[in-house]
């Protein structure tokens, strides 16, 4: 089950240049000329779900690459902004949804947005989640000048895509909870 489709890497990656200089000037033309990371790539993302993935005239609804970049996008968001290391788990694990879903045959019964269809699990966007994960603790340790990573921080958000906002509220508190009790050398 699943797919895989082989994606144009070059081709994600001009979906990702263009969605970072698209919110960086929708940033500067509402003033903030020195956006961080972290909201700069909030907006990439948005304006990925938004114009390409959300797209009204439906050209990119079965674009594999245009759905890696999103992914990418809202990895390296949410991992940038929390600092939480157990986003690695968040792609793999969407994959596996997705693969269960299709298994049961409910996969477009997913959280599509605006019509369009969710698109089968496929590798190569769960490895470019992974590389937005790096990119985004990256961004997180470059903008907390070095401060331990969050552990836990990122699962309320991530838990909302399968979970009702106070069941998610809930492991929310409970893992950022487990996460502060971890010793310092493992953050």
């Amino acid at each position: 089950m699943g797919n895989l489709t082989k994606l144009d890497d070059t081709r994600v990656q001009e979906f990702i240049r263009w969605s970072q200089a698209s919110a960086k000037y929708l940033l500067w033309q509402d003033g903030d000329s020195a956006p961080s990371v972290v909201k700069v790539n909030r907006v990439a993302w948005g304006f990925l779900m938004e114009t390409i993935r959300g797209d009204t005239r439906h050209r990119y609804d079965y674009d594999f690459d245009a759905a890696a970049a999103e992914h990418y996008m809202y990895i390296r968001f949410l991992a940038g902004n929390s600092g939480d290391p157990t986003c690695h788990t968040a792609p793999t694990l969407y994959a596996l949804k997705k693969v269960f879903y299709q298994l049961l045959g409910r996969l477009q019964e997913d959280q599509a947005q605006g019509g369009h269809p969710v698109l089968p699990s496929n590798p190569y966007i769960v490895a470019w989640g992974q590389k937005g994960v790096m990119d985004g603790l990256a961004d997180y340790k470059s903008l907390s000048k070095g401060a331990d990573y969050q552990v836990g921080a990122a699962m309320g958000a991530l838990a909302r895509f399968v979970v009702s906002p106070s069941m998610a509220d809930k492991i929310a508190g409970y893992a950022i909870k487990s996460g502060k009790a971890l010793p310092a050398y493992m953050k």
